[in-house]
């Protein structure tokens, strides 16, 4: 039933994206898109081949992994520490959400001009860019996953005497992990179009850089543009892909994750204080 259903469930997907091409091709051989501004689907796939062969594209993938891999880890990283700390203090909590909300709203593109004088055009600069993105949304995700801890849990563990840093590793950190986890997969992605926008408005190095390239250059270097419009494309859904396995893997103790339980993912909702 399960094999059944996965053929099923990749099937419909794989077709949609056969039907997808297919049209794409089909409104480029009628006529009604211009090749010389979209090219066409057999176009684009020819320039997707040579630059496969090339070491220009995956020195670029490289370059944007590096910014990107960078900035996931540092963000990541301190908004776990800093948001485990706020959300096990009522006081702090409530002292420091309204400036987490104030900077989650600011968008990464304003403060562009600012990495730039202070980093210019290197890749120190695409990773301050990408943590920041990472960084806010992820705090208040922590925040919220320490502070939903589930009340039979916590009376629990006051029961057996469970107490300090014993009670966060058994207790507190398994009732936020499901949080922490919806935070890091959004993130994932953010921070390769974070890190791609960066390539492309503020120079550096990756496949930003190229996309811009190959713009400028004309035309004649259109399939080679979308050539890698569709490398960004499939980076990404690796990179998500390769989190969800881990997801599933690392979590296959929580409910969202078994086939058999329909349970509603984590999101990011201000829990009552208690």
């Amino acid at each position: 039933m399960r094999l059944r259903a996965a053929l099923v469930r990749y099937g419909s997907r794989l077709l949609v994206l056969v039907a997808a091409l297919g049209l794409w091709q089909g409104l480029s051989a009628a006529g009604i898109i211009s090749g010389d501004e979209f090219p066409s689907m057999t176009a684009t796939a020819r320039a997707l081949g040579d630059q496969a062969g090339s070491a220009a594209l995956w020195t670029a993938v490289g370059q944007t992994l590096a910014g990107w891999g960078a900035g996931l880890l540092i963000g990541g990283a301190a908004a776990v520490a800093l948001g485990t700390l706020i959300g096990l203090n009522r006081f702090a909590y409530r002292s420091s959400i309204g400036v987490i909300e104030f900077f989650k709203t600011i968008p990464v593109v304003a403060i562009l001009p600012i990495a730039l004088v202070l980093w210019g055009v290197t890749l120190n600069m695409k990773i301050a860019l990408v943590t920041f993105a990472v960084f806010w949304p992820l705090v208040i995700q922590v925040c919220y996953g320490v502070r939903s801890l589930d009340p039979v849990a916590r009376d629990t563990a006051a029961a057996l005497g469970v107490t300090g840093p014993r009670k966060f590793a058994v207790v507190t950190l398994p009732s936020a992990a499901p949080f922490i986890a919806t935070g890091l997969r959004v993130s994932v992605a953010v921070a390769l179009i974070v890190d791609i926008v960066a390539e492309l408005i503020g120079g550096g190095s990756g496949l930003g850089t190229r996309i811009l390239v190959a713009e400028n250059a004309g035309p004649s270097q259109y399939p080679a543009m979308y050539a890698y419009i569709v490398v960004a494309g499939i980076l990404g859904v690796l990179l998500a892909g390769v989190f969800a396995v881990a997801e599933r893997r690392l979590l296959h103790w929580h409910s969202a994750q078994r086939a058999d339980t329909v349970a509603p993912e984590p999101a990011a909702v201000v829990p009552v204080a208690s």
